[in-house]
């Protein structure tokens, strides 16, 4: 069993945990963009502790002691004999069902607060009301409210804080303890009632706790968590991770502070950090040993629950697109606390992620029972479903939380942002201009509302199934060029050809070419950096400009290729309304880029399945939200795509559809699997290895049949040459022997080629021609005999030189290449010194395609297109020169010039 340890300056648990806080802490900061100085973090770390300082005053009893020990969550096992301070410590820790909260001997605030906990608002009201203290402390009002809205008594809670709000204004708070309980108050009023004074409310609020904290006690850890508290609801994450440090620092075992943390982190999509984090709160609401001297109290049944870790994991599996696992996290503490409205709201939002909306509206109205009126249901229900790209039930949810609560910012926000996402800017300029007016300070409803503003200027060019957007400007060279090649990827992923989704849209795709990485990011998540460069939200796809710049993170790519991936969710979502497996959407996706599979795909899969660690139909939705090693995401996206196309091969090309349409029918994937396929996944997957492992032998992956495995060949030769060479290398001689008896050997091939290639500084020669080629043969998706002999023929220092021969090659390593354009550059010249002008010009386009803002690549374009007699397409070349360097007359001289050619031609 474990126990909470003695003090953070012992060498006891709480001591870790607060060095795993902090740590924790400042990359949550450095997840929300704030930057943090290491040294002075290092130096706070190893400051002696203010607590330890203020425990060794001499004046100070052993009972004072242990109240400071308990107040900063340093507690010793002695210190908790006392029930009153036990109960203290279980308030801190999350512990609720600590059966101390249950004994009368502990303080009626802290029994109060353990009821309101855990949902016993009834019972809460009734211990606070036979409280007989004349002039009741602004915790006691705080409490008494707390239950009161609880429990559905709105116009009693507004009453009773507008009580406690006098006190507070008339009263200067000499207790920092004290005034922190009145600041949360009026935090509690605001989210009842709302507030017209939005930004003055909150600058009140800071400053009165920046007096707790600064002026009166600078020991007091609740100041700096409620700050935290004020600025996460801003969703600003920087400044409340920042002061949820502060908080840990002064007392290393504050649950809520691990959970708000937690919930920063999921939001943050650091799911391994959450997970960390849950079980961190599973830790401290575990049991502590006490003396059997004096017991606290006879516990409930069964082992104690962890609330705040329950609460956090369901957070997390839902953003995880875990449903079940969502549902099964709240468990315990529903179970135990059935009462909990943030556990049952919770609860509410993983059931109808998982698109049971008769569920989630039977969990809401019990909900409704619990504290009638409450929005918090429909707001956490829209949320999920607005994550899930459940636009319009997401919309219903979160419209009825704004009705329930007119006045509180968070429904308009999460409104708004689901208005962003679903590209209908109308809607969401009115629920962010509302949650502005409410709560100013929110950083994504500001961030989105001046996107959405801003936007509002772009310029627009529509074809026929599509709506591209761009800020006026350069990005007008690569907007004008993108309808037609959209067109040509709606034919494709909307088609009937194999892989096609086969389902037309009707509605039109509105692309926005976003000019950096920042507005990109808060079109997506309304907040100013995401890990990607493209990605769709349904009927929007948002991609970053593909150019170099301050503010551009990725450069030059294929943006056609992303944005067919991208499109193919759109396809997808509106065919299934998104319910579809996490596998099979990234599957189809990458089926649909129409691309030769990615090398470093290949190497993992084959690994995957020497190693026998290929997903199961379980494991792989795991490996894209919770990977375990760095590999595991790109072996979910290969893999998957890897059973697509197992799928269509073995099940014909309509297999996937159908999957589809039961999918969005509601089918699980094992019904539908049985329905479409007519077997078990687990079936699937043992005939699907089975066809893997014939794969990669055409892959030159795996030895053909009769082929030894390559260290068997090792190993063998080494004991014949006797002791101490057991680690000796292989010798060309060797390696040829083999390769007489085995000459399409993929592994000897390749390791002939190595030893050559290094034995002549790392290049190949004329003479090594066949044996790479033979490599190539042997493993044809491996690209380093295409780079050898590329590079080979095209030295002309070479008696192999022959820039002919390098075209096979270049256009092997150009079709994978996906942030370059020089490749293509590269065989545009060659083609054009061919005299081949069409396949210079196609080379010429795509290099205009994967860097559409290289001046350069203009250039050459143009040039290809006058010597095919294209002149059109030197004009538009020319303009789009103009475009990008409207500085430059020459463009216009040039395009002058060619309207005079043109003229001379005809």
């Amino acid at each position: 069993m474990k126990r909470v340890k003695p003090s953070a300056f012992g060498s006891g648990g709480a001591k870790a945990r607060r060095s795993v806080a902090l740590s924790l802490a400042m990359l949550v900061a450095i997840a929300g963009h704030a930057m943090a100085n290491p040294d002075a973090e290092e130096k706070k770390a190893g400051a002696p502790s203010v607590v330890q300082r203020l425990l060794e005053t001499p004046y100070l009893t052993d009972a004072e002691r242990a109240d400071i020990r308990v107040r900063h969550g340093i507690w010793t096992d002695q210190d908790l004999t006392d029930v009153a301070r036990r109960a203290r410590a279980a308030i801190t820790r999350g512990a609720w069902d600590d059966p101390a909260l249950s004994d009368a001997k502990a303080d009626v605030l802290d029994r109060a607060e353990g009821m309101i906990l855990r949902g016993q608002s009834a019972e809460a009201l009734q211990l606070l009301g036979a409280n007989d203290a004349k002039a009741p402390s602004l915790r006691a009002l705080r409490l008494t409210a707390a239950a009161q809205a609880a429990h559905g008594e709105k116009e009693a809670a507004i009453k009773t804080l507008a009580q406690l709000e006098q006190r507070v204004i008339k009263d200067r708070q000499n207790s920092a303890w004290e005034l922190v309980e009145g600041v949360r108050g009026l935090h509690l009023k605001s989210q009842i009632e709302g507030t017209s004074k939005g930004a003055q409310d909150f600058q009140s609020m800071m400053s009165m706790l920046a007096r707790a904290r600064e002026q009166l006690d600078r020991l007091c850890w609740t100041a700096p968590l409620e700050e935290a508290i004020l600025l996460a609801e801003k969703d600003n994450r920087p400044e409340a991770a920042e002061a949820i440090e502060q908080a840990l620092d002064l007392n290393a075992s504050a649950a809520e502070a691990y959970y708000l943390l937690g919930r920063m982190s999921v939001d943050s999509f650091n799911f391994e950090q959450a997970e960390k984090i849950a079980g961190e709160l599973r830790e401290l609401a575990g049991p502590i040993d006490r003396a059997e001297s004096e017991p606290a109290g006879t516990h409930e049944a069964g082992e104690p629950v962890a609330p705040y870790a329950d609460m956090l994991e369901s957070r997390l599996r839902v953003r995880q697109r875990d449903p079940q696992g969502a549902i099964a996290a709240l468990k315990p503490t529903l179970t135990r606390f059935p009462g909990m409205l943030e556990a049952r709201a919770l609860e509410a939002a993983a059931i109808a992620a998982s698109f049971d909306m008769a569920g989630a509206d039977r969990a809401l109205a019990e909900l409704d029972k619990l504290s009638p009126g409450t929005h918090l249901g429909y707001l956490f229900v829209g949320k999920a479903l607005s994550e899930q790209r459940q636009y319009a039930d997401a919309a219903r949810y979160l419209e009825e939380a704004t009705t329930r609560a007119p006045k509180l910012a968070d429904g308009w926000i999460e409104l708004g942002l689901l208005e962003v996402q679903a590209a209908r800017d109308d809607r969401a300029l009115a629920a962010l201009e509302k949650a502005e007016a409410l709560d100013p300070f929110n950083v994504r409803a500001a961030n989105s509302l001046k996107l959405v503003r801003d936007v509002a200027g772009f310029s627009r060019i529509e074809s026929e199934h599509f709506v591209v957007r761009y800020r006026p400007g350069v990005d007008l060279a690569l907007a004008r060029e993108m309808p037609a090649i959209l067109e040509r990827i709606y034919a494709r992923v909307t088609g009937d050809k194999p892989g096609g989704i086969r389902y037309p849209l009707d509605f039109k795709t509105v692309i926005e070419l976003m000019p950096d990485h920042q507005w990109f990011s808060v079109r997506i998540t309304g907040m100013p950096k995401v890990h990607t460069m493209a990605a769709a939200t349904g009927p929007l796809i948002a991609m970053e400009a593909p150019r170099l710049g301050e503010k551009n993170t990725v450069g030059a790519y294929d943006w056609a290729r992303v944005v067919q991936h991208e499109f193919t969710h759109t396809v997808t979502l509106a065919r299934t309304s998104n319910r579809l497996p996490h596998w099979f959407t990234e599957a189809s996706a990458v089926y649909l880029e129409d691309a030769p599979r990615d090398w470093n795909y290949i190497t993992i899969l084959a690994r995957a399945y020497e190693t026998d660690t290929l997903f199961d139909l379980e494991e792989i939705n795991i490996a894209f939200t919770r990977p375990k090693k760095p590999s595991d995401r790109s072996q979910a996206y290969g893999q998957g795509a890897w059973m697509y196309e197992y799928i269509v091969t073995k099940y014909g090309p309509e297999a996937p559809l159908k999957l589809m349409d039961r999918y969005a029918a509601g089918d699980r994937e094992p019904q539908a699997f049985q329905t479409v396929l007519g077997v078990t996944r687990e079936q699937f997957f043992e005939e699907f290895k089975a066809w893997a492992g014939e794969q990669l032998i055409e892959w030159g992956m795996r030895p053909k049949a009769g082929q030894p495995e390559l260290m068997t060949l090792l190993d063998e030769w080494r004991k014949t040459l006797g002791a101490g060479h057991e680690e000796d290398p292989p010798t060309i001689e060797a390696v040829d022997g083999w390769l007489k008896d085995y000459p399409d050997h993929a592994d000897l091939l390749e390791l002939a080629v190595k030893l050559r290639v290094t034995a002549n500084k790392n290049k190949a020669s004329p003479e090594m021609v066949p044996l790479i080629e033979a490599f190539a043969a042997a493993r044809p998706g491996d690209p380093t005999p295409h780079k050898l002999l590329a590079a080979l023929f095209l030295d002309e220092s070479s008696p192999a030189h022959d820039a002919a021969k390098a075209i096979t090659h270049l256009e092997f390593l150009d079709a994978r290449e996906q942030n370059s354009a020089s490749l293509s550059v590269q065989l545009a010249r060659l083609y054009a010194a061919e005299g081949e002008w069409d396949k210079a010009w196609a080379k010429a386009l795509r290099a205009c395609t994967v860097a559409p803002y290289e001046a350069a690549n203009r250039e050459f374009a143009a040039t290809v297109a006058i010597k095919r007699g294209d002149f059109d397409g030197a004009k538009w070349q020319l303009e789009t020169l103009k475009i990008l360097e409207p500085d430059r007359p020459i463009h216009a001289q040039r395009l002058k010039a060619l309207e005079d050619l043109k003229a001379k031609k005809h």
